[in-house]
C-alpha cells in the first residue's frame, strides 16, 4: 500500500489554533466548517496536535485554504505571509546561526560575487532540507539556475499531492532569508506538471 502523503505536525498547529479562535470569535459558523471541512480535519479541532506526530497533507490544504478564505478574504498573499512568519521564527529559533550567508551578514558586500553565490547556494541546501522533516513525500533539490548563472532554482519532484497552498508558504519561507538583508520577493514559484513544481529567483541575491 502506498505511504499516505502527510506533513509534521509543527505545519500544523497555527492552523488549527487560527481555526480555533475563527469559531470562537464568530467569524465562521460550525456548519460552514463543517461545509468545508472531512470528519478527519474536523477531529483535529478537537485534539491536541502535537508537532513530531504526521498528518494528512489534505487536512493541511483544507484548513489552510478555509483559513484563506475567510481571514486572508481569498489571497494567496495570506498564505505566502503565514510562510514568511514561520520561516522568521525558524531563523529566530536558530537557523539563522547555521547559515554561512546570514551568518557572514556583515562581509556580505565585501565578498566577491563568486563567493557570495556560493554562499548563498549553502543556505539554501541547508533550508531546503526542512522539507525532509516537514514531509514524507517529495524531493527538493537546489540548483543552479540554466537560464540565470548568478541565480539558483528549487526543483520539487514527486509533488503530485503537494497542495498549492502549500507552494505559497513554502515561497514565504524561503523568502523569509532573503528579506533578512532587504531583498524582500526575491522568489516565485510554480507548478510545471502535475508532480514538478519549481521556486526559481527573480533577481541575483
Amino acid at each position: 500500500m502506498a505511504q499516505k502523503p502527510c506533513i509534521k505536525g509543527t505545519a500544523i498547529t497555527s492552523l488549527v489554533e487560527d481555526m480555533r479562535k475563527l469559531l470562537s470569535d464568530g467569524k465562521i459558523s460550525q456548519r460552514d466548517i463543517e461545509s468545508r471541512l472531512t470528519a478527519e480535519d474536523l477531529a483535529l479541532l478537537e485534539e491536541t496536535v502535537t508537532t513530531s506526530s504526521w498528518y494528512d497533507i489534505h487536512s493541511y490544504r483544507r484548513l489552510t485554504e478555509l483559513l484563506r478564505d475567510i481571514e486572508g478574504e481569498g489571497r494567496d498573499e495570506y498564505v505566502r505571509e503565514r510562510g514568511r512568519a514561520r520561516g522568521q521564527k525558524l531563523i529566530e529559533g536558530g537557523l539563522y546561526q547555521q547559515m554561512e550567508y546570514l551568518g557572514r551578514s556583515r562581509v556580505r558586500r565585501a565578498m566577491d560575487p563568486k563567493a557570495r553565490f556560493e554562499a548563498y547556494g549553502k543556505d539554501l541546501k541547508l533550508l531546503v532540507t526542512l522539507s525532509q522533516s516537514l514531509l514524507n513525500f517529495s524531493t527538493w533539490k537546489v540548483l543552479p539556475d540554466p537560464d540565470h548563472g548568478d541565480r539558483y532554482r528549487i526543483e520539487v519532484h514527486d509533488a503530485a499531492d503537494f497542495p498549492d497552498v502549500l507552494g505559497w508558504s513554502s515561497e514565504g519561507l524561503i523568502d523569509a532569508m532573503a528579506e533578512l538583508h532587504g531583498m524582500s520577493g526575491l522568489w516565485s514559484w510554480e507548478r510545471i506538471a502535475p508532480d514538478f513544481v519549481v521556486f526559481r529567483m527573480l533577481r541575483p541575491a
